[in-house]
């Protein structure tokens, strides 16, 4: 019986021990532990990156006829995807990738990407910081290809889609003062 009252009040000091470290601040995983769980309760575990969809058509530049088989290449994901009859791709889901530069002088509400056009008998077309607005699908941007002159080698056409107009005006106003 004696052992029996001895491992009890054993135990039970060893409790009254663990209680009184733990209601005097003490942790057993180190001194930062409820920083890192501050911190980490702050990440938002139901993030869902921004997106946009588009579907470019590619269009013949004199006729403005549908051209099927033309491949559309997103480098920023890596991707090609081709025309159909109609010209059009299909829509593509596109992240919102944020404009960087922009970043801390007047923040973009869209994101941006390239693409490459390309079909055998035109000249290779590349558009640059195509618009995609988050949430939103935007039928276009409608590329016009041009045949390829006989014998001679052409340099890709580059065109840049050029920032909303309510944006350029909202750039010229904050730095105009």
């Amino acid at each position: 019986m004696y052992d029996r009252t001895k491992s009890f009040m054993t135990i039970v000091v060893i409790m009254i021990v663990i209680v009184s470290l733990i209601s005097n601040g003490y942790s057993f995983y180190g001194q930062n532990f409820n920083y890192y769980i501050e911190a980490f309760s702050q990440v938002n575990p139901t993030y869902q990156p921004h997106y946009g969809y588009i579907q470019p058509q590619v269009v013949d530049g004199f006729t403005e006829k549908p051209i099927e088989g033309a491949a559309v290449v997103i480098p920023e994901l890596g991707k090609k995807f081709m025309t159909n009859a109609q010209g059009l791709t299909p829509a593509i889901w596109v992240p919102i990738i944020e404009d960087a530069h922009y970043k801390d002088i007047l923040p973009k509400t869209w994101g941006e990407v390239t693409l490459i056009v390309y079909k055998e008998g035109y000249v290779d077309y590349v558009l640059f910081h195509t618009h995609i607005w988050e949430n939103q699908s935007r039928k276009g941007p409608r590329i016009l290809l041009f045949p390829k002159s006989r014998g001679e080698v052409s340099d890709p056409m580059a065109i840049v889609e050029s920032p909303h107009r309510l944006w350029v005006r909202q750039l010229v106003e904050k730095f105009k003062r």
